[in-house]
């Protein structure tokens, strides 16, 4: 006998031995599966965040950006449910070491992380709901691979990019603008005329080449500007009395350029093809030279218009601007620096800017070309001026000469129009502006470099974060869990266990199994035969008093003590085998030999208290 302080001094150094059995690889590849698990998913989030936000360069970018994703999800997830799926082993066979299992239960849940449809076995979630809950787990696991690589897309958008580049400037060569025969310079060339007619009947500027279908500059330049304003009172009078005098009622519209500050002499030489005499008047007056436009110039000062316009040299700052090819302008700052007066002829010597002298003189009697003329009320016929096939159509005096007292015509509306002064003068600005449309008129070498600002179409990452990190946050906290369910129950085991066939090879040596194999099953056929599939087996982590080994067990089917038949124990407490007290085996295969094993009571007995006894758990 031994005392009581002795037993349990063994018992402890029984319990410390069998902790010692922990080999330190199954623990260490749980911990190790799931740091490598949780570190691959921060670098997934960070090479993500990393691109967040910058531009794809292109289709091969992209791709691989996406492949890394990818090889990065396959790899957290294979350590996480490589983690999980050593825990549910060890859970395996702590179920296995906790209670009988059937075989045909124990085949489910040994192929549950390989084969879904062991779910649908109920004696699973019976018998071992944690190994079905962690092999369930460990199917879930996978679903980041389907959601962890698609947090990272791509939208398109536009982009902001600073670029030098020349720009061309207007280029006031004298070949360009002037024509010339032996007596001299003669009047504007016919890509002058033909360039300002079109700008003044259109009223908007071209098509102005773009450095980008998305981009914008600022220019400053000095060029010349057509600018109108109403006539003095002196000008508008004589206008009224030269009508009045000489009958001209059904004159709505008169278009003419006094060469001095005489206006009568100028309309009578614009009406009549008769001269009233020589013109006295001042040549160096402000009116003269200029375009002097009047509607109903007999009517009252409060219902007459008079409108002088002139060419003037002026300073611009203006923003080009250009969305997805559809321009738009917009003059900054104007100064008017001065008046220029016609040039017509060389001088001696000639003037540094001569050239520019003779461009700005081509301008204006081209844009006078079209303007001059008289347009009577009948019928609104007209003789020599275009004024009804220019812009100044949409001013209000024009439209009242076109369209009478039709306030609507297709969208526009008369309200919404400007006076003539105000469409004159926006006319003068768009025809500088222009010349840039215009390649004949240009010259990139004399043209300053600029910082133009390039907004290009371009493909930029997105980074769904919250998705990514909600699907790795709770993959790798549930594997946590999952791995410390699968320590607590290898300390409790006192064994690691692996699910290799050496594994197997070693835990099934006990000859029973020799004796419940049929010989005609031994190759491994699917399915096992129904008697094997419902033998119960319990794992034993010792050997027993009358077994020599470890391992699973086969557990008796059915027992069947011979009556009249005592046991009588050894000195060891060991039962002796006693022909009367037989337990058998039972096998139902039909032609399998029958083999009993005759214990005592007391082995029988003990056989039944290991069989339903339960260790203790937590699970």
């Amino acid at each position: 006998m031994f005392s009581n302080s002795k037993g349990g001094a063994l018992a402890d150094s029984g319990t410390v031995k069998k902790r010692d059995g922990i080999h330190w690889r199954m623990p260490t590849a749980m911990g190790v599966c799931w740091i490598i698990g949780l570190g691959l998913a921060l670098g997934h989030h960070f090479y993500y965040f990393s691109l967040n936000g910058t531009i794809v360069p292109g289709q091969t970018q992209q791709e691989w950006s996406l492949r890394v994703g990818t090889g990065l999800a396959f790899l957290t997830k294979t350590f996480l449910t490589t983690g999980v799926g050593i825990a549910c082993v060890q859970n395996l066979w702590w179920i296995l070491r906790s209670r009988p299992v059937r075989l045909s239960t124990l085949d489910s849940m040994w192929d549950i992380r390989g084969n879904i449809f062991n779910f649908f076995d109920p004696h699973i979630w019976l018998r071992g709901p944690n190994v079905a809950v962690l092999g369930l787990i460990s199917w879930c696991i996978p679903l980041v691979t389907v959601v962890t690589p698609s947090t990272l897309s791509v939208r398109s958008t536009i982009g902001t990019m600073l670029q030098e580049q020349q720009m061309p400037a207007i280029d006031f060569d004298f070949d360009k603008f002037y024509t010339m025969d032996d007596g001299g310079p003669t009047g504007p060339t016919p890509s002058v005329s033909r360039f300002i007619t079109g700008a003044v009947i259109q009223g908007t500027i071209p098509s102005i080449p773009a450095p980008a279908p998305n981009s914008s500059y600022s220019l400053s330049f000095y060029s010349p500007l057509i600018q109108c304003s109403n006539s003095s009172a002196n000008v508008s009078q004589q206008v009224y009395d030269w009508s009045r005098a000489n009958n001209f009622y059904s004159t709505s519209f008169l278009g003419f350029t006094p060469e001095t500050d005489n206006i009568s002499y100028a309309m009578h030489r614009r009406v009549y093809t008769s001269y009233p005499g020589p013109d006295n008047g001042d040549r160096n007056a402000d009116v003269a030279g200029k375009l002097i436009m009047t509607v109903s110039p007999f009517m009252p000062l409060d219902k007459r218009w008079v409108v002088e316009c002139g060419i003037y040299n002026a300073s611009y700052a203006v923003n080009f601007n250009f969305t997805n090819g559809v321009q738009s302008t917009e003059i900054t700052d104007l100064k008017v620096l001065g008046r220029v007066r016609d040039h017509t002829q060389h001088e001696l010597p000639k003037p540094a800017n001569e050239d520019q002298l003779f461009a700005y003189t081509a301008m204006l009697k081209a844009f006078r070309d079209v303007l001059e003329g008289r347009c009577v009320q009948s019928g609104s016929t007209c003789t020599d001026t275009q004024i009804y096939s220019t812009a100044l159509v949409n001013s209000k005096q024009i439209w009242q000469l076109v369209y009478n007292d039709n306030k609507r015509v297709g969208n526009t509306t008369y309200d919404s129009l400007g006076s003539i002064l105000d469409v004159a003068s926006e006319l003068g600005q768009n025809i500088t502006l222009s010349f840039f449309g215009s390649p004949y008129f240009l010259n990139t070498s004399l043209g300053p470099t600029v910082n133009v600002t390039i907004h290009p179409n371009q493909t930029e990452y997105v980074y769904s974060q919250r998705n990514l990190l909600l699907a790795y946050g709770l993959s790798v906290f549930i594997s946590l869990l999952c791995i410390i369910a699968g320590l607590l129950t290898m300390w409790d085991n006192g064994i690691a266990f692996t699910d290799s066939p050496t594994t197997i090879l070693r835990a099934t040596r006990n000859a029973k199994f020799d004796e419940i194999v049929p010989v005609d099953s031994t190759a491994g056929a699917d399915p096992a035969p129904e008697s094997l599939a419902s033998t119960r087996v319990l794992w034993i982590p010792e050997p027993g008093s009358n077994d020599a080994v470890a391992g699973l067990r086969p557990l008796p089917n059915e027992a069947e003590p011979e009556k009249g038949v005592s046991g009588n124990g050894n000195g060891n407490g060991e039962s002796q085998t006693s022909s009367r007290s037989p337990i058998t085996f039972v096998n139902g295969i039909p032609g399998w030999e029958r083999k009993t094993y005759r214990p005592t009571i007391e082995r029988v007995e003990s056989e039944a208290r290991e069989a339903e006894a339960s260790p203790g758990g937590f699970i």
